[in-house]
């Protein structure tokens, strides 16, 4: 394998010269540049990749989606304190010749200078703008109130945590900290909109809904790494019907429907792409699936009832690119009210992650 392309995060700036720096930096630039933003969006991330790997991400979301980006590289466990700063700005053509510019605050932080976060973050914010912070990796449980109940739009990705469990308990913790202020977000969750939309315009069709109550089985496929989006599409079909995990069925292995009766459940790992790949229904006398069409860039709905002709619709897949699936959430206003009731669902599978 080769090298690994190194990426700049700028100039570096002394602590204290940020933004004098930054103002120099749009004095010298020339008259088609624009400095414009929307939000606040701080990244927080203790991979020692993390620069490497979001500053290509910033520059490409940049062109959809104006900005003040603090990026944190924190290494809370390193020996010796040290605090590091960049700037830069990812600017992109737009009409009338001009080009639209992001700025980009880049900070090392080593030793017990990570727990300078919120000073950090309060210091450099632009105006009274959004705050956005995605927080990549596992969550502290120490409590950090004075940062959590300014954040607008709380962003994880659940994919990454080697204990759910746990880590969705600490979330909890964090929105009780935010007092209800900010909004959830789970790239995990997003990532599965276009499937859930699939399955809810499945059962639109009148034969589909009415044998859903003779459910028998329900199949989800996913990738490698995809066990837990494939849980919570189950929790999502499970709150969505007011059903509820059997604990009598082997550690919630089958669902208890309306009218008593029950309803197993299959998660299926296959080769191939990561995320749920597709969800199956045995609906007794019908089938229902949707699945990756053989274009990727589509779902395949298909219903077979009464011995009929199957029924097919294609509907699109969506994008699974991270500055694709990170830009689909800076872009809604949405507080997603369907995402805990959907964890509540799966709880108690949880553990066995």
């Amino acid at each position: 394998m080769g090298a690994a392309t190194e990426v700049s995060p700028g100039l570096p700036v002394e602590l204290g010269e940020i933004d004098r720096q930054l103002g120099r930096l749009w004095e010298e630039s020339d008259a088609g540049k624009v400095r414009a933003s929307l939000i606040n969006l701080v990244i927080y991330s203790e991979s020692p990749d993390a620069i490497r790997t979001n500053t290509p991400l910033l520059a490409e979301i940049a062109g959809n989606h104006a900005f003040r980006a603090l990026l944190v590289q924190a290494a809370p466990h390193a020996s010796e304190p040290k605090v590091r700063a960049w700037i830069t700005a990812h600017c992109h053509l737009r009409g009338a010749g001009r080009e639209i510019c992001s700025e980009q605050i880049t900070f090392r932080l080593d030793g017990p200078t990570a727990g300078r976060l919120p000073n950090i973050v309060f210091s450099h914010l632009d105006s009274d703008l959004p705050l956005y912070l995605w927080w990549q990796g596992e969550l502290h449980a120490e409590p950090e109130p004075d940062l959590w109940r300014w954040v607008d739009r709380l962003i994880v990705d659940s994919s990454s945590w080697a204990q759910p469990g746990p880590q969705f308990r600490l979330l909890r913790e964090t929105g009780v900290m935010a007092r209800g202020r900010g909004a959830v977000c789970d790239l995990t969750w997003t990532r599965l909109f276009n499937l859930r939309y699939a399955v809810a315009k499945l059962f639109d069709h009148p034969a589909a809904c009415a044998a859903l109550p003779q459910l028998r089985s329900l199949t989800i496929t996913h990738g490698p790494g995809g066990r837990l989006a494939a849980l919570q599409l189950l929790g999502w079909i499970t709150s969505r019907l007011r059903w509820h995990l059997d604990a009598g069925a082997g550690q919630g292995a089958a669902l208890r429907r309306e009218d008593g009766g029950l309803a197993a459940f299959t998660l299926r790992e296959a080769p191939g792409e990561p995320g749920v790949t597709g969800v199956e229904f045995d609906l007794g006398g019908s089938r229902a699936s949707v699945a990756r069409a053989t274009d990727g860039d589509f779902l395949l709905l298909e219903l077979v009832a009464d011995g009929r002709p199957a029924l097919t619709q294609l509907v699109p897949a969506g994008k699974d690119k991270p500055a694709d699936t990170l830009l689909a959430e800076l872009g809604r206003s949405s507080r997603h009210p369907l995402y805990w009731p959907s964890i509540r669902a799966i709880e108690p599978l949880l553990a066995g992650l």
